[in-house]
């Protein structure tokens, strides 16, 4: 049986990522301990919070400015996710001292740059996402009959998690997306996908998303970064490079911005800010 007291004495912060003003965005919880905790543990600890995902360090660097992070939703660890990478560098800044130097992430897709701009939104420069051309079976069947008909092709990315990605050409399909969502669940599970971006271009370079994943049924995330950097490759794939900003969150009461720089080459950046919540440590 895992052994809970190793975690007397850890800290744990709690912050909102992408969150323009405070309790918006996507919540996240990160948890240092002295030594690190092993993986039965953060499991445990990750399904207490109860969070989307919770992530694991120690006040050490591994190498001067880099950390190893380990990252938990309530059910599994997962190798990259983008909206942790960016709370946890702001956790490391403010509760160890960092300050606004340059940091990296040793996550289980790589080590993740994360730099703090001077307006203090955090930027990832994010792994490679692999894209392929198709979406799961049923899918398209199982959304509004706009989506599949936007102005990007539709496509597959893969960060780690792996997401559907498909445009409509308006916000108002974004209402309603969903048809059948056990049709939509049953798709993702057949094809390998963690869930589902949905976007639709709003005005200028903005665009209004909503993301469907898997966590025992259909839930909505107010805020997820890995897919947006999928959806930045999936604009360069279609020609489509420069800064853009995604509305998401909103139909959740959760409102998240999301700043995304796809250049011609090279890494595709996803930022926010980070708001703290608050902080205590384990007993």
């Amino acid at each position: 049986m895992t052994d809970p007291s190793a975690l007397s004495g850890a800290r744990i912060h709690v912050v909102d990522v992408f969150a323009e003003t405070p309790l918006a965005g996507n919540p996240l919880a990160v948890v240092i301990s002295e030594t690190p905790l092993p993986r039965p543990l953060r499991q445990l600890v990750a399904g207490e919070t109860n969070l989307s995902e919770t992530t694991f360090l120690t006040p050490t660097p591994r190498a001067p400015g880099c950390w190893a992070v380990s990252i938990h939703t309530p059910a599994a660890e997962l190798p990259f996710a983008g909206h942790p990478v960016l709370g946890t560098a702001a956790v490391i800044r403010e509760a160890l001292g960092h300050g606004d130097a340059p940091l990296v992430l040793g996550t289980g897709a790589g080590d993740v740059p994360v730099e703090r701009d001077p307006q203090g939104v955090e930027w990832l420069a994010a792994p490679a996402a692999m894209l392929r051309p198709a979406v799961a079976d049923g899918l398209l069947e199982a959304l509004d009959p706009a989506f599949g008909a936007g102005p990007l092709p539709l496509a597959t990315g893969a960060n780690g998690p792996v997401f559907a990605l498909v445009t409509a050409d308006g916000p108002a399909a974004l209402a309603a997306p969903i048809r059948d969502p056990v049709a939509v669940l049953a798709a993702l599970r057949g094809g390998g996908c963690t869930g589902v971006l949905l976007a639709a271009p709003a005005r200028g370079t903005r665009w209004q998303v909503r993301v469907f994943f898997d966590a025992d049924g259909l839930r909505e995330d107010p805020a997820t970064g890995s897919a947006a950097a999928q959806f930045g490759e999936q604009l360069r794939a279609a020609g489509t490079t420069g800064t853009f900003e995604l509305r998401q969150g909103e139909v959740l009461g959760r409102p998240a911005r999301i700043r995304l720089e796809v250049p011609a080459t090279g890494p595709v950046r996803v930022g926010g800010r980070v708001r703290p919540v608050y902080a205590g440590r384990f007993t």
